[in-house]
């Protein structure tokens, strides 16, 4: 289960919070910068990366518009009646002070139920999210957490509804199962020195068995977030925060594991589950220790990049058995690992020459090992030729892998067991690409700042085999 918050519109304003409260430090040059909507650090589109635009649009003011409210009633607190005929009732989470954070008594009331349609242009199984609502400026929606199920998909989705921001989880029929509405409350400072605060959600992230929500408060001077873990059955009801509370720059989840990009620059923070135990991970934690932009939990380990100086990066895994993390591997100098990923039972990452002042990578190599969590159980294996790619905006599911070519503007798709490979583009109307949000055996799912797209693997042709 992926969610990149700063792939998503709601996390592409957490980075405000960080430029307002702790990103005064520089710091030095890595691998190569997702700029976000708001310039301030974020994922990489055509022109946020799982996995978004330098020429894309939207400031955390921007992102936090709505009705001011005088205060979070508490979860006790009866029905409060919409303002917008036909919407639901809602009723108040407590999830975090002084953001207003209501649950819908009646989700399908609360959102648009999910329809799609054949994209623009009738490029065979391609099809667009069917955005038939008020949803704002652009995007139009967040990067969207998407699960298998049976034959559909469960979705976790932030878009703009009523003039709200507003979440939901989505069931594989395109029916709500759950629904939260985001309001921003009543500044405290004087009139005089107003300092606006904003209350910002995260995407939900749906997995197999559980769903991560959370709130970010973005402040000058009391910025908070929280965040929780539910089981479907329990979503409206949820009401416990994990140990967690930093502020984040992208999350990605499993249903036992939490990776947070934050609290600081080239930090991490690693939740389990099954020990409720959180762990720090980065820059700041060592004065020898590597710099981490995002981690990827798969079964009872996580994935990511670490950095070292300018250039310089590695593959290296997080273990629930140790709740540590150590380098897994390392590509032959000059070359760097310039992407890391796998979908439990293979090991998928590009080898590259070092990233050059466009900030995009040299020439890459395709490189797969039955997955292994040390160095020692490593069978690497050489592929075939990749693409060349900037940050990297990928994703791993089911025996595929799709990563995106920013220069070419084309996702390419590779099968893990012989690395036959496709590629394909998005249609005209929807080609900013700001996130894969998600592959399997059947389907790429991509965000876009007009939407979501899905694209039907078996819609791609005949491809090309591994020479």
């Amino acid at each position: 289960m992926q969610h990149d918050l700063l792939a998503s519109l709601a996390a592409r304003a957490v980075p405000l919070f960080f430029a307002l409260s702790a990103l005064s430090a520089s710091c030095s040059r890595g691998a190569p910068e997702p700029p976000s909507l708001d310039g301030t650090g974020g994922h990489t589109a055509a022109g946020d990366a799982s996995q978004g635009s330098t020429h894309a649009s939207g400031t955390a003011g921007e992102a936090a518009t709505g009705a001011s409210v005088p205060g979070d009633a508490g979860p006790g607190a009866p029905p409060d009646a919409s303002e917008h005929p036909g919407d639901s009732t809602w009723r108040a989470t407590g999830w975090l002070d002084r953001c207003q954070i209501d649950v819908a008594d009646e989700p399908s009331k609360a959102l648009p139920h999910l329809r799609w349609e054949q994209c623009p242009g009738n490029a065979p199984g391609c099809t667009s999210l069917v955005i038939d609502w008020d949803a704002g400026n652009y995007p139009k929606t967040a990067s969207p957490s998407v699960v298998r199920w049976g034959d559909g998909y469960r979705v976790g989705l932030y878009f703009e509804h009523r003039g709200e921001r507003r979440t939901g989880v989505y069931d594989a029929d395109g029916r709500p199962l759950a629904a939260w509405r985001y309001r921003d409350l009543e500044p405290t400072v004087p009139e005089a020195d107003p300092q606006p605060e904003y209350c910002i959600p995260t995407v939900p992230s749906v997995g197999h068995e559980r769903v991560w929500l959370g709130a970010q408060r973005v402040s000058v001077g009391t910025p908070a977030s929280v965040y929780l873990v539910s089981g479907y059955d329990a979503l409206a009801t949820a009401s416990q925060p994990i140990p967690v509370d930093t502020p984040s720059q992208g999350l990605h989840t499993s249903d036992d594991t939490f990776a947070l990009s934050g609290p600081g620059p080239g930090t991490i923070t690693i939740y389990d589950r099954i020990s409720n135990q959180a762990k720090m991970f980065g820059r700041q934690s060592g004065s020898d220790a590597p710099s981490f932009r995002q981690m990827y939990p798969v079964g009872d380990h996580a994935l990511g990049l670490a950095v070292f100086e300018v250039g310089t990066s590695e593959g290296w895994i997080w273990s629930r058995r140790t709740h540590t993390i150590e380098p897994l591997l390392r590509a032959e100098p000059p070359r760097v690992v310039a992407d890391i990923k796998s979908d439990g039972q293979t090991l998928v990452w590009l080898e590259a020459e070092p990233y050059s002042d466009d900030e995009l990578y040299g020439a890459s190599s395709l490189w797969t090992s039955p997955f292994a969590a040390t160095k020692a159980d490593l069978a690497p294996k050489k592929r075939r030729a990749g693409p060349i790619i900037g940050y990297p905006i990928s994703a791993a599911g089911e025996g595929f892998y799709a990563v995106y070519a920013i220069g070419e503007k084309v996702i390419h798709v590779y099968r893990l067991s012989d690395a036959h490979h496709w590629s394909f583009k998005t249609p005209p109307e929807l080609f900013d690409i700001q996130d894969i949000a998600h592959v399997d055996s059947r389907e790429v799912w991509v965000w876009v700042r007009g939407g979501i797209v899905r694209q039907a693997i078996s819609e791609l042709g005949p491809g090309d085999p591994a020479p």
